[in-house]
């Protein structure tokens, strides 16, 4: 449900040329002065903006600090950190959805239900309805075809999926047997949704949630258009907050950066009150012993798998900014929901003997086994889930990564072994032999080349095996695309 970062590629130069110059502050320099002046937000308002564009230019410039100890980088992260705080949806004064207004980021694209209504002839609504496959429902629209009698046709489509659904001789009385929630509502349709025409099959696309009691119509024409329904987003909240925390603990180390000190002090606490939110809410301790994870959103709300955990790759960041905080504020609770979710991630690795490396799923139970039925009431928006295991994609992973160096420089589930084994899993899997292209997943199969633009993230590995960064550096020269975390975080390897 996610999509690979947004953040500047630069193409169409020389290979020589770009060699020449590629990892260089005078290129970052270059790309830094070729990012959008304007406040991305205001591109696109929604927390996927901030997570997976922003958080990457401001990760980008905590490297070169830490590369140049150039305080030029600090001032834009504390300056950015700044101007991204006053979208929080409680500083807005925003409600999300579910009538709430968070410490967090709502979303309203494609990632969330969509919502829409029919209406009577005078504007009343009488009809309620709601997409809920795993996106795009933005997409979603429904037409009404007045017929004789009361009764109509619905059309239902989505032009992302290519998905056509017609329903002829519809009625709004319960005791009709083409009654339209009777007709069109499957209580077992899947997760996702796949492309055709079709006539009179149990919708994929819409479900009917209410119909005014006592109203039999008619429904004048009307096409209506599904309008995403906002949620102020937990999973955001890591990925977010990293960079930010990163600059808080340097500033707060350094007495010479006094002067940013209040943006440092102002970031902690808008971390602590967003975790706050979110653990009373969405924390839940398991599935096994020692282990931890974090809800999706609580049932009921939009995002398609609600009451579900966030994946490996939302928990990795919760790890990495709440080890931060632990360090900053020094609260244990912190360091334990860390532990858990990282204990919970450990325990589902699968170790490749012949290999000596590591790969793992995007997911973990019930969607990696048992999935789920109506009858399990599980989630409000997914009815039913055919359980299975997705091996994790590479960029999805870099951010488990992350978590797995931040939580091995803690002394927290893993040791130098573990990390030689998740640099196998970047040097033989990730990578190809020849060490010029990528691979999909992280058991090293599949093809997708705009990955790349994530890879950077493994380079934290170098830390511990040097070879991460000799081969990163290689594949980086022999690419024709550049970007400024790529860029950066080879340079502050360097260092």
């Amino acid at each position: 449900m996610l999509l690979f970062p947004a953040f500047l590629t630069l193409k169409g130069q020389s290979r020589t040329g770009l060699q020449a110059e590629k990892i260089s502050l005078a290129r970052a320099s270059r790309l830094i002065d070729a990012l959008p002046e304007a406040d991305p937000w205001l591109r696109m308002p929604d927390a996927s903006t901030l997570a997976w564009s922003e958080s990457y230019t401001m990760n980008a410039l905590m490297d070169l600090y830490d590369a140049t100890g150039d305080t030029w980088y600090l001032r834009e992260v504390a300056s950015r950190g700044a101007r991204l705080l006053e979208h929080r949806d409680d500083r807005r004064g925003v409600a999300d959805g579910s009538g709430h207004i968070r410490p967090a980021w709502s979303m309203a694209s494609k990632y969330v239900v969509a919502e829409g209504a029919l209406k009577d002839e005078k504007g009343n609504i009488v009809v309620g309805i709601r997409s809920t496959p795993s996106a795009y429902n933005n997409f979603t629209t429904v037409e009404v075809v007045p017929g004789s009698d009361g009764r109509f046709t619905l059309k239902v489509r989505n032009e992302h999926f290519k998905r056509y659904e017609t329903y002829e001789n519809l009625s709004l009385s319960d005791t009709c047997e083409r009654f339209v929630k009777r007709v069109v509502d499957d209580p077992m349709a899947p997760y996702s949704t796949r492309p055709g025409d079709y006539h009179d099959k149990k919708s994929n696309l819409v479900r009917i949630e209410f119909i005014k009691p006592g109203y039999q119509g008619p429904l004048p024409p009307q096409q209506v258009a599904l309008s995403p329904v906002p949620l102020a987003f937990t999973g955001y909240l890591g990925v977010i907050y990293h960079p930010m925390l990163r600059f808080s603990e340097v500033v707060r180390s350094r007495p010479r950066l006094k002067k940013l000190l209040p943006y440092a002090e102002s970031f902690i606490k808008a971390a602590e009150e967003s975790y706050e939110d979110a653990s009373r809410r969405l924390w839940r301790e398991g599935p096994h012993s020692g282990e931890g994870y974090y809800l999706m959103c609580e049932k009921g709300e939009s995002l398609p798998a609600d009451n579900v955990g966030q994946p490996f790759n939302y928990l990795a960041k919760h790890v990495c900014a709440q080890l931060a905080l632990h360090r900053l504020t020094g609260r244990p609770e912190y360091l334990e929901r860390s532990e858990k979710m990282v204990n919970l991630f450990k325990n589902r690795l699968v170790y490749d003997s012949d290999k000596d490396l590591y790969t793992w799923n995007y997911w973990y139970e019930p969607m990696t086994t048992t999935g789920w039925k109506p009858e399990d009431n599980i989630s409000h928006n997914v009815k039913v889930y055919e359980g299975k295991a997705r091996v994790e994609d590479i960029s999805h992973g870099g951010h488990d990564i992350h978590m797995v160096m931040a939580a091995y420089k803690m002394g927290i589930g893993f040791d130098r072994a573990d990390i030689k084994r998740f640099a196998n899993t970047f040097l033989k899997n990730v990578l190809t032999p020849d060490r010029k292209k990528i691979t999909r997943l992280v058991d090293g199969s599949g093809d997708y080349p705009a990955y790349f633009n994530s890879l950077h993230q493994w380079l934290v590995l170098s830390e511990v095996e040097p070879e991460v960064a000799r081969a990163g550096e290689y594949i980086y020269n022999h690419r024709q695309e550049e970007t400024l975390p790529f860029t950066a975080k080879l340079l502050a390897i360097r260092r």
